[in-house]
This record gives structure tokens, sequence and C-alpha cells, in this order.
């Protein structure tokens, strides 16, 4: 239900843009009919201003919690370069109102798919289109979840008495492009892109 309330509020708003403003603040393409965007190894199309939402090479309706996040990113795409900085998600405005949700439904499923095998992750970050970056970690993956929104992903490999774990960062320009809740929900996209490119 609030699925439905967000997709038609984020619908009518995108009635009142200007394509072009919406295409340079948000980095995507906008060939005069329709929004290109990059989705982390996936794109989407967003047509304008007929507004619908397809996956490229996919007839399959797009769930609506992946509309709402590509409609409210072009919708709320400020502009702001990137920051270059990794921030925690509960460093983010307002996190605190789902940062155990976020946990519960990113970093601990991580746990569960990859456990210690970070050869497993490595592998699975490069299918999914990430790039190795020097972290502190046994493995460390930078991904482009949306054109303005780089997030990255750690793991840490357990010691005798110590569990493995996982870290997921976002750059600290993300607020500037999707609510608190939605980068909760391109956390969640990650592990499902993680889960289905295991080898």
């Amino acid at each position: 239900m609030a699925y439905d309330v967000a997709l038609a509020k984020a619908l009518e708003e995108m009635k009142g843009i200007s394509p072009y403003v919406v295409a340079s603040k948000s980095g995507t393409d906008y060939d005069g009919s329709r929004f290109r965007i990059p989705f982390f190894n996936r794109v989407f199309f967003v047509y304008h201003p007929e507004v619908k939402v397809v996956e490229e090479g996919n007839t399959a309706p797009v769930p609506q919690n992946l509309e709402i996040i590509l409609l409210h990113y072009l919708l709320q795409s400020s502009g702001v370069p990137v920051a270059d900085e990794w921030v925690a998600y509960r460093q983010l405005p307002g996190s605190s109102l789902f940062e155990s949700r976020f946990i519960q439904m990113t970093v601990n499923p991580l746990l569960q798919i990859f456990g210690d095998d970070v050869e497993a992750f490595r592998r699975a970050g490069e299918a999914i289109g990430g790039a190795s970056i020097t972290r502190t970690g046994d493995a460390a993956f930078k991904f482009m979840a949306l054109p303005r929104i780089p997030m990255a992903c750690i793991v840490y490999r357990g010691e005798e008495g110590i569990p493995s774990s996982v870290n997921i960062l976002f750059d600290a320009s993300a607020e500037h492009y999707l609510p608190t809740e939605d980068l909760s929900l391109l956390g969640i996209s990650l592990v499902g892109a993680l889960r289905k490119a295991k080898p």
C-alpha cells in the first residue's frame, strides 16, 4: 500500500520536470522520449512525458519498489559532485528508522551467502561490474548503483574466535540523490545481484 502511494506521487511529480535538466543533474541520458538509467549491471528506461519504466532486454514488469527508486532518483538528483568519501548507512540522515532493517536485509544475508568464501565474493563482485578497491578487509568492491551513487562492499574474513563481517558503504553525497529509505533498498538490490552472481 505504501508503495502504491509513493509510486502515484512520483508519477505525478514526473509530469512537471524539465527532462534535459533532470538528465544533467542525474548523469543519465535523455533522448527526447526516454531516460537511460544504468542500475548496477542492468539498464532501465524511464519514458517521458508518458511515464513508464522498462528494463532493457526484459519484457517482465519492473517491480514497484524498483520503479520508485528510479523515479525518485530522477526527481531528487541535485547534481552535486560525488564526494569520494565513504559513509556507513547509519551516518545517513534519518537512518535510525531503517538501520536495523538495513542490517537484517543486507549485511546478514551477505554473511549467509558468502561466509568465509572471499573468493566467491570476489568473483560475484566482478561478475556484476564491481571495481576492486583498496580498503582494509580481505576483498572490497566499488559498485555504481546509479550514475551518481557509488556504493562499496567490503568483506572481512573471520579468524579464530572472530566471525566474518561485511560492511556496505555509500558515497557521502548519496543523500542528495535518494531518500535514506530508498538507499536501504539499493543495498537490498546489491545483495540480490551478488547472490545471483555467486559462482
